[in-house]
């Protein structure tokens, strides 16, 4: 089954990319309650900190993106996560009550990293935004060979309400 692939260049800025990392870069703490370790990916929860406008706003693109999409669906969950050196992710299949998946990719100055989503592969790109149907389409993310990896993942479900 070929993957159903939705990539859109220039989803931010270059400026708003760097505003998210440098974000990370002076936020990233592990005595903060947003702030958890997922391997060795160091990892922004972002509805914890939905009062911070420059993640409110991700938030509303986010769920505008998804909503045009489907309009059932809504945001789950959104992190910025930083990638070092050596991390990578398996093959998988994310949850079945996440019916999209998304990647928003904040920088592309890294070798290595690359998205496969089932028969895609994907060079990151700075600014650019990557969605499917992460409950049905295998993907994973090769090893980061040099520098770091910045992303936006998110995760959407059915609106409930």
């Amino acid at each position: 089954m070929k993957a159903k692939f939705i990539e859109i260049n220039n989803f931010i800025s270059d400026e708003e990319c760097n505003h998210f990392i440098q974000y990370h870069k002076e936020q990233f703490n592990l005595n903060s309650h947003y702030c958890v370790m997922h391997r060795t990916t160091e990892v922004i929860q972002c509805m914890e900190i939905l009062g911070n406008p420059l993640i409110k706003k991700m938030y509303e693109k986010l769920n505008n993106f998804v909503q045009e999409i489907n309009p059932d669906l809504i945001v789950n969950y959104f992190q910025i996560v930083r990638w070092p050196t050596g991390e990578s992710q398996s093959n998988h299949i994310d949850f079945d009550h996440h019916f999209y998946t998304s990647i928003l990719y904040l920088n592309d100055d890294f070798e290595g990293g690359i998205t496969r989503v089932n028969d895609v592969l994907f060079k990151p790109k700075k600014n650019t935004f990557i969605s499917f149907e992460g409950n049905k389409i295998n993907h994973e993310v090769s090893k980061i060979i040099e520098g770091e990896r910045y992303t936006i993942p998110c995760w959407y479900i059915l609106n409930e309400k």
